[in-house]
């Protein structure tokens, strides 16, 4: 009797065995931590280079069960951007200290831009993201005079 080829037969999902929260995905961190063997203090090192204020026992709680008082609530998009965070520090130590630390674009913070031929200093006001110009003084005539608008 041979050995079935299980390349060939047709993939099949596993059941969902427990209802999944998005909000609550504590269980599914825990798995993948003993699963990567992840140090805690490289995921620190690299959410804080990514800007992210965040201490080591935060990081503990995620990993608690959810009967124990410290528990802390993680979502599924603090799980990605935990993983996301250490694929780019380990890329950039991969690299070199010559490298620059790569930031993916979703966890940038977003600065106000302020394009310099578009206004002058003092005639820009800067709110959030958005630039608003304000309008430019009145015009001068050749000899110094202000015009009327």
């Amino acid at each position: 009797m041979g050995i079935p080829d299980l390349s060939r037969q047709p993939y099949r999902r596993p059941p969902l065995n427990r209802a999944t929260d998005p909000q609550r995905m504590n269980w599914l961190w825990r798995l993948i931590c003993e699963t990567a063997e992840l140090d805690m203090t490289e995921l620190l090192e690299a959410l804080h280079a990514a800007q992210i204020p965040i201490d080591l026992s935060r990081m503990r709680r995620w990993s608690v069960s959810d009967r124990d008082d410290a528990f802390f609530p993680m979502s599924i998009a603090e799980i990605e951007r935990n993983l996301r965070m250490l694929v780019a520090l380990r890329k950039a130590k991969k690299n070199g200290p010559a490298a620059p630390a790569e930031v993916p674009a979703h966890a940038r913070k977003e600065e106000p831009v302020v394009d310099p031929a578009m206004t002058s200093g003092d005639e820009t006001t800067v709110s959030s993201n958005v630039v608003m110009a304000v309008a430019a003084p009145a015009a001068t005539a050749a000899d110094g005079t202000p015009m009327p608008v």
